[in-house]
């Protein structure tokens, strides 16, 4: 019997606990601690805050979901992160964790980010195969700390993973415009089979906070931002410049995923099941309006397209590592 524990240290900090390959239990601890999106880090930040960056400050929170499974010894447990850019914090973060839990080995890749949204989104489906494209505001990060992955397209199948493109977007795009070094430059080179495309343009989830930071809302509320987007233009009592730039952040993300969807083509023309995951999928209206523009896909929306699911596919694809070996 093969026990794998997938572990989430983002936010939205979840575990998924597969049994010979099947999802058996799944837990978010903000419902246990009620602390609505809770991420490990904001305990170490907030100890950081307090005493300064070169504290040796050392992770002591205690998991209610991790008291669930006290009495099993995992064969395996994989960690999940969005990639911070510091090991040292992520390593502090998952320290705790075993210290609260019996495993026989652990693994950790924080590059594997939209990796694992893809394997979340396609144990869900039940396809047999299909073309993957994730959409989010961060992941692993590449030639700098200032690039960020906000998508990935890859074809998965139940015995192979095919990863074809990922986009990097640069956080501080202004000043790389102006003065950034040759291999800041927008270009698109090709390493390992994939696509490696750097942009210094705020695209998919960038774009859709830096629109969110000129409205009253506040991290974790661009739902909110989404669903006001429809009233544009009608008679509302919503203030009408804030509808305005939740429109219109609407229409270039949906422009950016139509044109994402258009290349995913390009990689395989064939397959005609489509799985969309990551957090910008959380994005009802325009997932309709994806679904409405490209009738000939069969379209599947990861349900934990957050964070959270990130747990899930970490485990599934240690579940299934002979079937993914490349990829761990």
């Amino acid at each position: 019997m093969s026990r794998i524990l997938g572990i989430n240290i983002s936010h939205h900090c979840s575990f998924a606990f597969f049994e010979d390959g099947v999802l058996k239990e799944y837990y978010e601890e903000d419902r246990f601690n009620k602390l609505k999106n809770f991420e490990p880090f904001w305990i170490i930040n907030q100890e950081v805050l307090i005493t300064g960056y070169d504290t040796e400050f050392d992770d002591t929170y205690e998991y209610q979901v991790l008291k669930k499974f006290k009495d099993i010894e995992f064969d395996q447990v994989i960690f999940a992160s969005c990639d911070r850019a510091y090991m040292q914090i992520e390593i502090l973060v998952i320290k705790n964790f075993l210290r609260q839990l019996k495993c026989k080995e652990w693994y950790f890749n924080m590059r594997h980010h939209h990796l694992y949204h893809a394997m979340s989104g396609f144990y869900f489906s039940g396809f047999e195969e299909a073309l993957v494209i994730t959409c989010d505001g961060g992941g692993e990060r590449r030639l700098s700390k200032e690039f960020q992955c906000q998508s990935l397209i890859a074809t998965i199948s139940k015995s192979n993973c095919k990863i074809h493109y990922k986009l990097y977007s640069n956080q501080r795009s202004n000043f790389y415009k102006c003065s950034g070094p040759e291999w800041s430059k927008e270009h698109i080179d090709y390493e390992d089979g994939i696509d490696h495309h750097h942009t210094n343009k705020l695209v998919c989830g960038l774009k859709y906070i830096q629109y969110r930071d000129r409205t009253p809302f506040k991290s974790f509320q661009e739902g909110q931002m989404m669903g006001i987007a429809a009233y544009d233009g009608k008679k509302t009592n919503l203030d009408p410049d804030v509808l305005a730039i939740a429109s219109k952040a609407q229409e270039e993300t949906l422009q950016e995923r139509i044109e994402a969807i258009e290349r995913a083509k390009t990689y395989n023309d064939k397959c005609k099941n489509l799985i969309l995951s990551g957090g910008y999928h959380l994005n009802c209206a325009n997932n309709f309006k994806l679904v409405k523009h490209f009738p000939e896909f069969n379209f599947f929306v990861d349900p934990i397209a957050h964070d959270g699911g990130t747990a899930v596919g970490a485990a599934y694809l240690m579940s299934n590592r002979k079937n993914y070996e490349d990829h761990l």
